[in-house]
């Protein structure tokens, strides 16, 4: 019972969405041969206005409104964006923590930013959400500050309570479980999925670890961090004169005075160290970085170097209309290449990130695996032909064109004023930086974007990502300036890959005698008669519980309710199989069925223990932090990778592929029954854009069943 499955049908329902087709209505046409002339003549003129497009206007100067700015006897900076044109208010409080490494303890920062809306000394988390969503505000924190946004009418009564949950913080160690427990959750669908982990990866290799920008919060970090090291970075970094109070909507000066002083001059002042960093460079060539991730069906891809990028600078607005050429726009380079061209991906994109420090280039798609090393190829070549052949006048109208509309969209949202003007006090720029923001746009020239290329973009020395099955590695070396490949794990860990190579010493059959020595021995195992278990867990808030007997004679069925109601019913004996979705039945296909036989055993290793032949010993991988021995099992749906701990030889994981996905379900806190240790947590994920976390309320063995368990109409 160690491989537990929940079924497709089951997931499949939990994913289904409602989907609405737009209507599209007929263009209305106009051809009457007994028009008059002069209406001829006019539909002739408008035909030749139509021909060509006409001349772009000038570009217009943003209000942004009155932007007042003033600070309070503490140090905090208050900013004032005054707008009355809807009776609508935002805070947006920012502390300037410096970056710095976190060590053993990295993604602190994070907690602290979940426990911040946990409780003040007088208000549990029920009672400030009850009270915020009562009068329909909203209120978020996060490492960095908060933001929260209400109608003018409780603009006293939102501030007031933003003050308490940062200057009151209670830090309860019962709700630092909680947040310790979703942050493990988030960290576990992290490394299931490979966007994440290349971006994990990209970090780790763009910066370098021993910076900042390079470290990331692990299963180990998050185990090492106790509540009273979240206290420490709140009490070091979170004080006034490194804070900025930004208000946007319907304020006056004096008004935005009045509640910055009620509701923060009892802030004290502290002084914060500010560590200093070697700045990243980007390498001496092209380097080649490979994390395996066995059985997946696609590779992710990401090219990634450092670059100096400083925010509010005419650079930085020319750089996004390259951006916006390159690889955001829908005609980009990229896309029209790797996609509309040479079919490898649905998208093909491009970021240029600007920052006070050190700013970042990446160019990323996810491709087939089969065409991996011919992506990176036309990734190349479209940076190299960025010198040959520059973004051309065509290029920069749509770009232009593009940020324009985009740029007038972003003043509707009073988060991004908010940023606008947090970025002007921040780093010091000029007031009419955003005012004048389209201007600079539509003044710049071909020759600018070419020379921000030349600064931003460098082919020949760049970081290549990739997260994919391992048969790919070998195709990717001809890329590396070195001519090899360098292997890291989830975590941008460095991989000795001749270490991880299969175990010459080993073979399938003494892992899989290992394991039932692990469980408990193996005669003991197989003459268990039956085995029921009932696993439990939430998915978005609804209950979700699958119940699954399994025997020894070769007979299974499952039953798994959302809320109470059955949503899938399986069920396998003598050869016949049947699966009831929402009651309706399902047709199955011969390989259907046959999938549903190889399920229906307690322990698939002792079928495998019979043939051997299909079983072959791949090599080791790391999971969680853990060396774990690799078996690929053929089956009838394809081959089955088996992860067996080097140490305990306890199942790890088991990884699958149905049609594009790949599903792992990982095993943990193994518990005995009866002498037998069974996994009593158990992780899905790959079917669902989130884990599916599940805990064995229930296992019983030997039980007497219900034979109408296994009744198949």
């Amino acid at each position: 019972m160690s491989r537990t499955y929940l079924s497709l049908a089951v997931l499949l329902f939990l994913l289904i969405q409602a989907c609405g087709t737009p209507k599209s209505s007929p263009a209305a046409t106009a051809n009457s041969t007994s028009a008059p002339p002069q209406e001829t003549v006019e539909e002739t003129i408008q035909q030749d206005f139509r021909a060509s497009a006409p001349e772009a206007g000038p570009a217009p100067e943003i209000e942004l409104g009155d932007f007042e700015e003033f600070e309070l006897d503490n140090g905090l900076t208050v900013v004032l964006v005054e707008n009355h044109k809807l009776p609508r208010v935002s805070y947006q409080l920012y502390v300037d923590v410096p970056p710095h490494l976190e060590g053993e303890y990295a993604g602190a920062q994070q907690l602290l930013g979940s426990m911040l809306r946990r409780s003040t000394s007088d208000m549990t988390k029920e009672e400030i959400d009850e009270e915020i969503d009562f009068i329909g505000a909203s209120l978020s924190t996060s490492g960095a500050g908060a933001y929260a946004a209400t109608i003018s009418k409780y603009k006293e009564q939102v501030i007031e309570l933003m003050g308490k949950v940062i200057l009151d913080a209670a830090f309860p160690e019962a709700e630092f479980a909680k947040v310790k427990e979703d942050a493990r959750a988030a960290l576990a669908e992290q490394l299931a999925t490979p966007d994440a982990i290349a971006n994990r990866v990209r970090q780790a290799i763009t910066y370098g670890t021993n910076h900042p920008y390079g470290e990331q919060m692990t299963q180990a970090s998050l185990d090492s961090t106790s509540l009273d090291v979240v206290k420490s970075v709140y009490d070091t970094y979170f004080v006034p004169n490194r804070s900025y109070l930004v208000m946007v909507g319907d304020l006056t000066p004096q008004e935005a005075r009045q509640l910055a002083s009620d509701n923060f001059s009892d802030w004290e002042r502290g002084d914060v160290a500010e560590p200093e960093f070697p700045t990243p460079q980007r390498p001496d060539g092209v380097t080649v970085n490979f994390v395996p991730r066995a059985g997946a069906v696609q590779s992710n891809v990401i090219i990634s170097h450092p670059i100096t990028l400083k925010p509010g600078t005419k650079e930085s607005i020319r750089a996004s209309l390259l951006d916006q050429a390159l690889g955001t726009g829908f005609n980009s380079r990229l896309l029209a290449n790797l996609r509309e061209d040479k079919g490898y991906t649905y998208g093909a994109y491009s970021s240029i990130g600007d920052d006070p420090r050190v700013g970042s280039f990446r160019a990323y798609a996810n491709v087939r695996n089969e065409v991996t090393d011919s992506a990176i190829a036309e990734f190349i070549y479209e940076l190299d032909r960025l010198q040959d052949e520059p973004v051309d006048s065509l290029e920069l109208a749509v770009a232009k064109a593009r940020t324009m509309g985009s740029f007038g969209r972003a003043l509707e949202s009073p988060q991004r004023i908010a940023s606008f003007a947090l970025n002007t006090v921040r780093y010091n720029l000029n007031r009419d930086f955003y005012p004048k923001y389209l201007q600079v746009v539509q003044n710049s020239s071909l020759n600018d974007i070419a020379e921000v290329t030349n600064d931003i973009i460098t082919a020949g020395q760049t970081n290549i990502i990739v997260v994919g099955d391992p048969s790919v590695a070998d195709k990717l070396a001809r890329f590396a300036t070195s001519g090899e490949v360098n292997y890291y794990d989830v975590n941008g860990e460095p991989v000795d890959m001749e270490q991880m190579s299969a175990p010459v010493d080993l073979t399938p059959e003494e892992v899989l005698n290992g394991y039932f020595e692990a469980i408990g021995g193996k005669d003991e195992a197989l003459a268990l008669e039956n085995v029921s278990m009932l696993l439990e867990g939430s998915v978005q808030g609804q209950t979700l519980s699958q119940k699954m007997t399994t025997t020894s004679d070769g007979k299974m069925s499952s039953q798994t309710s959302m809320s109470g109601m059955v949503v899938a019913d399986q069920r396998y004996a003598d050869g016949k199989a049947s699966i009831k979705q929402m009651g309706q039945a399902v047709d199955l296909p011969d390989a259907a069925v046959q999938a549903l036989s190889e399920q229906a055993v307690i322990f698939p290793e002792a079928n495998y223990l019979e043939d051997l032949s299909s079983v072959t010993l791949e090599g080791t991988e790391m999971v969680d932090g853990q060396q774990a021995i690799v078996l690929v099992v053929e089956g009838a749906g394809g081959p089955v990778r088996e992860y067996y701990d080097a140490e305990t030889m306890l199942k790890l994981q088991t990884i699958r592929t149905q049609g594009p996905q790949t599903i792992t379900q990982g095993y943990g806190d193994y518990q005995p029954v009866q002498g037998i240790l069974f996994p009593h947590s158990l992780t899905l994920t790959g079917m669902a854009p989130f884990p599916i976390e599940l805990s064995a309320t229930t296992i019983a063995v030997n039980t007497e069943l219900d034979p109408s368990l296994f009744t198949i109409d």
